[in-house]
């Protein structure tokens, strides 16, 4: 008797851990911070060449949400940078040394960001509330990085960036990015020509919904909800997936 009490325990408990597990397949937050996982890995995965050397890490400055330091946060917007950190980790792997940078905002930004005007239909609402010369303010106190991945996207005032207009590092790559920054698409193609742009994700156009639980194959999830951009296939990426890429 008490060995199949036993026995049915350990069914129950069984059946209890494959329920929590299809429960947390089945949510959509935890879905979305999967995929972000998996949208920055790729991009790593896609940039660790080009940063790895033989006397040692690279450092690379990453540049984060700043109201992920401040308390009184909502839970899913810390996630969201954690699920982030972890994706570039696992792809950078140990050829470079991550480095976190949290660009200044304008006045009044922080105590009530409806204050600044906003693109309603933008994808990184950060670039209208970041200081025109915060990014520069970065680029400056970490010089030893000659990459810069962000993942707020690039700051709406782009042409008074002056690390972004000068020739030479740093260059950037850039997580699901509003691309009307960098300009049309002619300007986005010189931006990739010179260097100054490396790499960026984009959401796939028949990604699934984010209540498809993701694949264990992180590559084949990849390819499924996002597009790799790089210098070498925008031309490719134009035509394929035009509505993409703004034409200003």
């Amino acid at each position: 008797m008490k060995r199949s009490h036993a026995l049915w325990s350990l069914l129950a408990l069984a059946a209890l851990a494959v329920a929590a597990w299809l429960g947390w397949r089945a949510s959509p937050a935890s879905n979305a911070l999967r995929s972000r996982e998996i949208a920055t890995r790729a991009l790593a995965r896609h940039l660790a060449p080009s940063v790895s050397t033989s006397s040692g890490a690279r450092r690379v400055l990453v540049i984060g949400n700043p109201f992920t330091q401040w308390p009184n946060l909502p839970p899913e917007m810390r996630d969201t940078e954690s699920a982030s950190w972890r994706g570039l980790e696992l792809g950078f792997g140990p050829g470079a040394a991550l480095v976190a940078g949290f660009p200044r905002l304008k006045p009044g930004a922080r105590e009530n960001p409806r204050s600044i005007p906003i693109d309603p239909v933008t994808t990184t609402p950060l670039s209208y509330l970041v200081a025109p010369d915060a990014f520069d303010e970065l680029a400056d106190a970490h010089a030893d990085c000659d990459l810069i991945v962000s993942l707020i996207g690039l700051p709406a005032q782009l042409g008074e960036v002056a690390c972004w207009r000068k020739p030479g590092p740093p260059a950037f790559a850039l997580v699901l990015p509003d691309l009307r920054m960098v300009g049309g698409r002619q300007a986005l193609r010189e931006a990739m020509q010179r260097g100054k742009l490396l790499a960026f994700v984009l959401p796939h156009p028949q990604a699934p919904p984010s209540d498809v639980p993701p694949r264990r194959d992180w590559q084949a999830e990849f390819a499924r909800r996002y597009v790799l951009v790089t210098a070498d296939n925008v031309a490719e990426r134009m035509q394929s997936h035009p509505h993409l890429f703004p034409e200003l």
